[in-house]
């Protein structure tokens, strides 16, 4: 084999590293946001913990609740496709030899999806935010800052 040719399957072998390196933090992040402790709004009663925080009134908490069957459908239809991009990757990494143009695209379409899942979470805060009278908010905004700012 040429130098040339060594070279490139380098290049090919840390490409392909780096898609299953990106997958792998992607499925990883979705696992850990959904379980993370305290912000497990997918659970039947993900809301009792803010509850809790924010000793929400019977008012303000079926304010909140009223957001959450149409933002858990929404997450459950993301968080489909995102997984169909990811078995759709696995299964072109298995049949291809080389880093192709299909590879790329496919990324592609997962970074979308993960960022259509992170844009949908933020919604949901913020229709949260806007159903609390001025000091839960506040409360709320405390509690998403100390969240955002945990290193993973």
């Amino acid at each position: 084999m040429t130098k040339d040719g060594k070279a490139i399957r380098r290049i090919v072998a840390f490409s392909l590293l780096l898609v299953l390196i990106c997958a792998g933090v992607s499925l990883l992040t979705i696992s850990w946001v959904g379980n993370r402790e305290g912000w497990a709004h997918d659970d039947p009663d993900g809301h009792q913990w803010l509850r809790e925080k924010l000793r929400l009134t019977a008012e303000e908490g079926a304010a909140i609740d009223r957001y959450d069957s149409a933002y858990r459908a929404q997450r459950k239809v993301l968080e489909s496709e995102f997984n169909g991009q990811i078995a759709r990757l696995a299964e072109t990494i298995a049949e291809n030899e080389s880093y192709t143009p299909e590879v790329t695209a496919i990324v592609h379409d997962i970074h979308l999806v993960h960022g259509k899942l992170q844009q949908l979470s933020i919604e949901h805060y913020y229709d949260m935010l806007h159903a609390l009278p001025p000091g839960k908010r506040e409360k709320l905004k405390e509690l998403a800052v100390v969240a955002l700012s945990q290193p993973e």
